[in-house]
């Protein structure tokens, strides 16, 4: 019985955590800030990327700030997304290497919102799977101090407003 119980648990962990890592998309701390993780993702934004929108007449608008985002994924928040495309009957090419998504978001400094205006599906290599365009918006000054959003988008706006010469 003592040597059934260890191969018991170490089942029960493989069906509860969805067996082995996931794969990573490869994300270069040169290129991409960390910063937060929740249980079931991390995040990060390309601070190469990371700039003022520009005006239909070609000036630096530096009340829009446009910023590439990465998140990463971990088995359980791959399974969901798995298991939402089959339950919604979309199609699941390339889905069994998923490890997370870009998004690409425009933020309004003077009204506090944040569009995202592209989100891509990722691989573990970094390549798109599926690219969507939703444009979401949601509201910096009605979100809760605890959303994950709300902390994610104020670091970027306080690191771009430290870097607002590199940015410009």
């Amino acid at each position: 019985m003592k040597k059934i119980m260890p191969l018991l648990l170490a089942l029960v962990m493989v069906a509860f955590t969805g067996g082995l890592a996931a794969a990573q998309v490869p994300v270069p701390d040169t290129i991409y800030k960390w910063v937060q993780s929740s249980p079931r993702a991390n995040y990060y934004f390309n601070m190469e990327q990371l700039c003022f929108a520009v005006d239909e007449k070609g000036f630096i608008d530096q009340n829009t700030l446009l910023v590439a985002v990465v998140k990463t994924y971990d088995p359980l928040q791959i399974k969901d997304v798995q298991d939402k495309r089959q339950w919604k009957m979309l199609n699941m090419d390339g889905y069994d290497d998923l490890a997370g998504a870009a998004e690409y978001a425009r933020i309004d400094l003077a009204k506090q919102t944040v569009t995202i205006t592209e989100v891509a599906d990722l691989d573990s290599t970094g390549t798109a799977i599926e690219t969507t365009y939703p444009n979401r918006t949601c509201d910096l000054k009605t979100m809760s101090d605890k959303s994950l959003d709300r902390i994610f988008f104020g670091v970027v706006i306080d690191y771009a407003k430290q870097h607002k010469e590199q940015i410009i």
